[in-house]
């Protein structure tokens, strides 16, 4: 700070010291001015004290003003009111009067923001709402008429289209949601066969085109999370193991009980993911080899349950090796660690 006050002032310094040099050069030149050897050294030696004298007082003044402000980015928190006590100068004065203009127009143009943002989800969850009802008749019509199958195959198709809508528009409904999870959960005992079964039964369509043998152990283990939310991570992560997997394969359901957690393993025998894309695979909008060569992926079902699991205070990881298949493994804290959750 002090570097940059001297550079600042060296305008300042070379007018005195060329000032000064004339003096001296007049007091030497001129022949009528007896003036000695030590008045001049005298003369030369007061004006430079006092000009670092003060300099120091101005540094001290403005240094005052500069430290308070820089420690205020700092801690990224800041009144502007408590700078007043600080302002020295006409230059401090301008200079906090033009901060506390950009402070003004900032949180204007903040709350404007967040105000039509709001507004933004407010309509995206209506609209997904409002969207449930027809695809609710879609499905009542499909299910209403599945005896008919072999009459008009296309069914099938529309089945298919209905899904994948069914599942985009859930997952834009948890988007819009995420936000507000810690005022819109519930915390219960629930089995783990609770959070699997009914996912299986949504997905029974491809399970069954795929020929996919359903394997379980050890679900009827209790967990305390939201099932509502975890439903939806189980969802994602089924939805990926069904897809991935191949004709006549294997989706594989247990659980693991310790005196610490629970753990949930669901595995399949799909292609795997590539070493180089685990790591990434929780990022948002990540769809690696896979996603871009199948066009369907949108890379946000992962990243969703991440979000989740980490807010209800759970755990969410995959192994994979490439070409044997994928285990997810989600983990439940059991409720002497899960006291962090209650303080969300």
């Amino acid at each position: 700070m002090w570097k940059s006050f001297f550079r600042e002032r060296l305008s300042w310094i070379l007018f005195v010291l060329i000032w000064l040099s004339i003096i001296d050069a007049l007091l030497l030149l001129e022949y009528d001015i007896k003036v000695s050897s030590t008045s001049f050294w005298y003369l030369n030696l007061l004006t430079l004290c006092l000009l670092i004298l003060f300099l120091l007082w101005r540094g001290i003044k403005e240094r005052r003003f500069l430290k308070k402000l820089s420690l205020m980015l700092r801690n990224d928190a800041y009144d502007l009111q408590e700078m007043h006590s600080y302002v020295r100068t006409k230059a401090d004065e301008e200079m906090l009067s033009l901060l506390q203009h950009i402070d003004r127009v900032y949180r204007r143009q903040t709350h404007a923001l967040h105000v039509q943002q709001r507004e933004q989800q407010e309509y995206v969850t209506t609209w997904v709402h409002e969207i449930k009802t027809p695809l609710t008749a879609m499905k009542l019509l499909i299910n209403a008429h599945r005896t008919e199958l072999y009459k008009w195959p296309w069914l099938k198709d529309i089945e298919d289209e209905w899904m994948k809508i069914d599942g985009l528009v859930d997952q834009n409904l948890y988007s819009a949601r995420l936000q507000y999870l810690e005022k819109d959960y519930q915390v219960q005992a629930v089995s783990l066969s609770e959070l699997v079964f009914p996912n299986v039964a949504y997905f029974s369509k491809w399970c069954i085109e795929k020929k996919l043998h359903i394997d379980e152990k050890n679900l009827d283990t209790l967990v305390h999370t939201d099932p509502k939310w975890m439903q939806f991570v189980v969802r994602q992560v089924l939805s990926n193991a069904i897809k991935y997997s191949p004709l006549e394969g294997k989706l594989s359901f247990f659980g693991e009980e310790t005196p610490k957690y629970v753990k949930l393993f669901i595995a399949d025998r799909g292609k795997g993911i590539p070493t180089q894309d685990l790591p990434r695979v929780f990022e948002k909008g990540f769809t690696g080899n896979a996603g871009r060569k199948t066009k369907g992926a949108t890379g946000l079902g992962l990243y969703f349950s991440k979000k989740i699991t980490d807010a209800l205070g759970h755990r969410i990881e995959i192994n994979s090796l490439l070409h044997e298949g994928t285990t997810v493994i989600l983990t439940f804290y059991k409720p002497n660690s899960f006291d962090n959750l209650s303080k969300m």
